[in-house]
């Protein structure tokens, strides 16, 4: 069923206020993650929301195209909008194998054709002097059209990537409940400087009062007996504007919505933002007017990254390795 997109905020805002825990929130969420999978207009609506701001054509480049939908004390819903590999492999993880500290994550595909997606135990420390960790795999599926996913609280898992554009939207909360401290953390100026606090309120031994999650080992990667623990998180670099915006306009093409290229013409004419690419655009927006086919495009700071892009022939050695190494 169409409705306006601010109409599933609202009902999924009802659900965890009202639920009796967050793993109940998410669990009543996913009707709501279905009807948005099923509706058509939503993409539309949420590219259009994206692209009225002149800013984004200024973003630098990441592997996933996000686009920011909701954001409150109850929970943050986010759209990734994943790029394929330039040779469309689809055995080759798209970062770490991950998880997310106390953080609880829902998640559906709305548009494409979905991704592997592996889920494993929790990690178990067998060597500490190199950081080794033991893991097996819990789950692996496609997560496709309309599939809805659970990832809970300190679990690992990993999407690979997709063969062709594909849209998830993801879920996030805390697994506790929500307090004063989450209206805190959503003051837009503490938001915006979140990384840099988190750094502070760690060097001060105030990350646990205030709820701040502190990223250590929450990362890993096959090596050779296992899986190797990054003690900080390690992420990806940003790329150029000029790959984000062939990406950019991937999406907007293969999605449909060439007409909100109107958008985008608006702030070439508009002095609001210095734009930094103003030729790349227009030659994008000619691509798009033309029916020219615009290919996403990964940076090459994204390729050939070692703890992040693995193939899964790299896992599955891994756990081999870790089981022969049980059995002697």
């Amino acid at each position: 069923m169409m409705k306006p997109m601010e109409a599933y905020f609202g009902e999924l805002t009802r659900i965890f206020i009202d639920a009796s825990s967050k793993d109940e929130a998410h669990y009543q969420s996913r009707r709501v993650l279905e009807d948005v999978s099923t509706d058509p207009s939503f993409i539309t609506a949420m590219l259009q929301k994206h692209l009225s701001s002149p800013t984004v054509l200024n973003a630098k480049n990441y592997p996933v195209v996000a686009v920011n939908l909701e954001l409150n004390p109850y929970y943050h819903l986010v759209a990734h909008c994943w790029i394929p590999l330039p040779g469309r492999e689809t055995d080759i993880s798209t970062k770490a194998i991950h998880h997310h500290g106390t953080m609880l994550l829902t998640t559906a595909t709305v548009f494409g054709p979905g991704y592997e997606h592996w889920v494993f135990t929790k990690p178990t420390e067998v060597d500490p002097t190199r950081e080794l960790y033991a893991m097996q795999v819990a789950d692996r599926q496609l997560h496709g059209l309309h599939d809805i996913a659970f990832v809970d609280a300190h679990v690992p898992h990993l999407p690979l990537y997709p063969r062709a554009l594909t849209i998830t939207l993801a879920l996030w909360s805390s697994q506790y409940r929500t307090t004063w401290k989450d209206y805190l953390k959503r003051v837009p100026i503490l938001k915006r400087n979140e990384a840099a606090l988190r750094r502070l309120a760690a060097r001060a031994g105030l990350a646990g009062q205030l709820d701040l999650k502190v990223v250590e080992y929450f990362d890993f990667y096959p090596v050779d007996g296992g899986f190797k623990g990054m003690k900080e998180r390690v992420e990806f670099e940003f790329g150029p504007n000029g790959d984000y915006l062939q990406s950019l306009f991937h999406l907007v093409q293969q999605t449909g919505n060439d007409r909100l290229a109107s958008l985008v013409e608006q702030h070439l004419e508009s002095d609001r933002v210095q734009l930094a690419n103003r030729h790349v655009i227009k030659g994008l927006l000619g691509d798009l007017r033309s029916g020219r086919a615009i290919e996403g495009r990964l940076s090459e700071c994204h390729l050939g990254v070692p703890h992040a892009t693995f193939t899964s022939q790299d896992i599955e050695r891994a756990i081999v390795a870790l089981r022969a190494g049980t059995s002697n």
